[in-house]
């Protein structure tokens, strides 16, 4: 009892010498005294959240029960406050943004005062280990600031913040993505940056989860490397795309609800909530999400014999719907140990159905162009996913500022199944039906599981260095039996399709290690990295087991030069190595009948393939505006590409290669401009000559061509909280480049758009636009109007010509799409709520409670 009545009466004294500080205490030069009494708590959302540890300056040992206050930098008016705890740590929320002041002190110890700034981008500071001189001169003030803008530029990473993107409200990273610079997605949701496919992450790790199953309203941010360092995965020709999902910090109780419909029979909804108190942050989030869309498309093509005497041409019209139906549910814990010691577990959970239908009618006509057959196939299917993704990870800072070291565990499972038949009947040349139609029927039951184990280590040294080590194991197991029968037309039986039917499965091993130096030489920085990978691959189909080439050499160098200029203007010089390994629909010899006319087989002697990247970049910032411009060039060897041959009368086969060798190279300019203070545009261009040459079978086939890429992204601030924004973007004509996709569909030849080192694709423009209104109190609720493609030009269109072959394809898929979003924000920042105001032996009270208590 003596203890705690003595605690008691100390905090009783501490806190009575707090309010007499707060009210005469002399502030640093500059600041105002504040008035009597006045200890109000400013009129804004309070959310901020500063922490540290205090320790004697000379000792190094723990201070507890000093005096931690907050202040207006304005009037040194008090704010909040508390005594820290037996370990020197305090801990303090709800503070509000905007410049404030820290000040710090105890009996026989010096007064200290901190500046800190904070801003919605900079709400949670850590001010490290705060050490305190007894009867020593006041330390110097520090200022502690975090801004973020519009797009932002390191010496290995951009990262494009697409939270308020209007265009894309209601729909799926696939929208998101369109109006990202420097990133292309076409009809199938295939992502292509700089003409050339990157690795996708989710949050920094690879999932089973596609662009369309992923909604819109859950990211924060993409996150594009287009040279990245060693502390990155190797694989991806152009560099890596992380999406980064939104989790919400901020103090006490705030979420968001939303709901939206669009033209043919497409809706969405969806809400989000957090909860932070104390040592926990509680968040969850739902997101329902139905597209119905159709599609249609056309191929003719004329086949080439011995002469053009037996030419013979074939013409394929397709019509297909596609209903799907997707949820994404998320829900986490950050639990804080101590101000520096935080674990944190989530837990995703995806899931589809969805039904397809397709109408595929196929012509036959011979050297004059007679009809000589036809065949019409009805193709209905089922597909349905469920994708479950467990997160758990650990981050321990350190005293020493940008100091930490971080554990991450990622689990990813994802099912699957596919139930369908094809319908084909035979006609005359006039349409006629012959005979009874043969009936197919197929079934499809995968699994895919990930996981990956992570940990990185960042110290830095010297004044400018930072040393990064880390290590990483992903392993991949996937599995999938595909059962195709044919009904027997006299007994009405079905009959297994051996030549159709597979049952693979295959396993991916990947264990990295890396090692990254950086530090600053006056304006020069640079920054040495090597990362080695051991890859190990096993796979298997109907008991035939293959192995890819072994990918030598596992070591991949990268090097980052940076030289900052006079007038905030900076150089960068990159360099790296990649690799893009053959995956497995790529490596296993079974061949695709499921469209007769388009056959696709894989090739069990494919290699990895590997590219030299370089790239020498300028940024310029200006008061109202900033500059990116980037050229880089691109060598790859035995580049994975796909040709196609003709086989029988009228039936392609596509088979993958590796072509001999690929360069590209290009210039990439990105400006950002405030043109007024109601109106910013940002533009992206991308200039790139690609030279590709394939030599197999005997023949070279040499593909080169110069193309350009553009895309421009308007946003004006109209009276009457009114938002409009508009997103174009233009495609030039270029020429046909392969997929790092798998392949080995089983649509048929409509439900995948074809890839070759044959062809050229025509150009293509689009303009997405969207207006939305904010009102209710603080803004908290907002209605988005938005039409994607409102000149519905968005199409694929690829030409080829061979000695054996001619072909022109079309596909079209539903483009103009209304949507009209509804979003409602609520929540109160302020935890003191949730908090009992009772006095906590240990003394940690806030210091309203603790006056109150008192």
């Amino acid at each position: 009892m003596r203890i705690i009545k003595r605690y008691t009466l100390l905090a009783g004294l501490l806190l009575w010498q707090l309010n007499s500080h707060a009210q005469n205490q002399t502030p640093p030069t500059g600041q105002k005294r504040p008035a009597q009494g006045q200890q109000g708590r400013p009129n804004m959302p309070q959310i901020g959240h500063l922490y540290g540890k205090l320790l004697d300056a000379q000792t190094g040992k723990p201070i507890e029960y000093a005096s931690v206050a907050v202040l207006k930098q304005k009037d040194s008016s008090l704010v909040t406050g508390m005594l820290t705890k037996p370990n020197g740590d305090f801990s303090l929320e709800n503070l509000p943004f905007g410049p404030l002041l820290v000040r710090i002190n105890f009996i026989g110890y010096t007064t200290l005062f901190k500046k800190v700034t904070l801003t919605p981008q900079g709400m949670e500071q850590d001010l490290g280990n705060i050490k305190i001189q007894p009867n020593t001169k006041m330390l110097q003030s520090v200022e502690v600031t975090g801004q973020k803008s519009a797009f932002a530029m390191g010496i290995d990473k951009k990262v494009f913040n697409v939270d308020r993107n209007l265009t894309s409200v209601g729909g799926t990273a696939q929208d998101v993505l369109k109006s990202v610079p420097s990133v292309n997605v076409d009809l199938d949701g295939n992502v292509t940056v700089r003409n050339a496919s990157p690795n996708i992450f989710v949050d920094g790790k690879p999932s089973t989860l596609t662009l369309d199953q992923i909604p819109a309203d859950a990211i924060e941010s993409i996150e594009l490397v287009t040279n990245p360092s060693a502390k990155y995965d190797a694989e991806g020709m152009s560099g890596i795309l992380n999406i980064v999902l939104k989790k919400n910090r901020k103090a006490g109780f705030n979420g968001a609800v939303n709901a939206g419909i669009g033209n043919g029979n497409k809706y969405n909804g969806g809400g989000n909530i957090n909860i932070k108190q104390g040592k926990f942050n509680v968040f969850a989030n739902y997101n329902i999400n139905s597209n119905q869309n159709w599609s249609n498309g056309t191929t003719n093509r004329a086949n080439y014999r011995s002469g053009t005497a037996d030419t013979n041409y074939l013409f394929q019209r397709s019509d297909g719907e596609s209903k799907p139906l997707f949820q994404f549910g998320r829900i986490g814990l950050d639990y804080s140990i101590d101000n520096r010691n935080t674990i944190s577990v989530a837990q995703n959970i995806g899931g589809g159905d969805f039904k397809n239908y397709e109408d595929l009618l196929s012509v036959f006509s011979d050297a004059h162009k007679s009809v000589t057959s036809q065949s019409d196939r009805i193709n209905n299917s089922k597909f349905g996913f469920r994708n479950y993704t467990t997160v758990l990870g650990f981050r321990h800072t350190y005293a020493k500022p940008n100091k930490e070291w971080t554990a991450d565990f990622n689990y990813n499972k994802s099912t699957n199944t596919r139930n369908g038949e094809y319908i084909t009947q035979a006609l005359s040349p006039g349409g006629i039906a012959l005979g009874q139609p043969l009936l197919q029927q197929n079934n499809t039951d995968g699994k895919t599981t990930f996981l990956t184990i992570q940990t990185d280590y960042t110290d830095p040294i010297g004044k400018n260095g930072k040393l990064e080590l880390g290590a990483k194991a992903t392993i991949r197991r996937y599995s999938s039996i595909y059962d195709v029968q044919d009904k027997d037309t006299l007994t009405g039986s079905f009959v297994p399709n051996t030549m159709l039917s597979t049952n693979y499965k295959y396993n991916e091993e990947i264990y990295a290690g890396y090692a990254n130096f950086a530090n600053t030489i006056g304006n020069f920085g640079y920054q040495a990295g090597l990362r080695v990978e051991q890859y190990v691959y096993a796979g298997e189909n109907e008991g035939a087991k293959y192995k890819p080439t072994k990918a030598v050499p596992g070591f991949f160098p990268s090097i980052f030069l940076s030289q900052k200029l006079k007038k905030d203007q900076e150089l960068q010089l990159n360099y790296s190595r990649r690799v893009n390994r053959p995956n497995f629909f790529q490596l296993i010899p079974y061949r695709d009948y499921s469209d007769p006319q388009n056959q696709r087989e894989g090739n069990p002697n494919l290699k990895p393939e590997y590219t030299n990247s370089f790239e020498l970049s300028y940024v310029k910032n200006w008061t109202n505006s900033n500059f990116l411009g980037s050229v880089y060039f691109r060598n790859t060897n035995n580049m994975i590409s796909t040709i196609s041959t003709q086989i029988g009368a009228d039936t392609l086969l596509t088979q993958y290669i590796n072509a001999n060798r690929s360069n590209s190279y290009g210039a990439e300019l990105t400006m950002k401009n405030q043109i007024a203070k109601i109106w910013s545009v940002t533009t992206n261009v991308n200039l790139y000559q690609t030279d590709l040459k394939v030599n197999t079978n005997g023949q070279n086939y040499n593909n080169s061509g110069f193309s350009w890429f553009a895309k421009l992204n308007s946003e004006l601030k109209l009276p009457a909280n009114f938002t409009f924004q508009v997103n174009a973007t233009y495609q030039a004509p270029t020429i046909a480049l392969p997929s790092s996709g798998g392949g080995g569909g089983r649509g048929g030849g409509f439900n995948q758009i074809p890839s070759s080192a044959q062809g050229t694709i025509k150009g293509f423009s689009t303009v997405d636009a969207a207006v939305r209104k904010d009102f209710l109190k603080n803004k908290a609720a907002s209605l988005t109007l938005s039409v994607s493609d409102i000149f519905n030009t968005r199409q694929y269109e690829l030409n080829q010509e061979t000695p054996t072959f001619a072909q022109d394809y079309i596909r079209k898929r539903e483009s103009r799409i209304v949507k009209l979003n509804f979003s409602y924000r609520f929540g109160k920042f302020d935890t003191s709520i949730f908090k009992k105001k009772k006095r906590d032996q240990g003394g940690d009270m806030q210091m309203g409670d603790q006056m109150q208590a008192f």
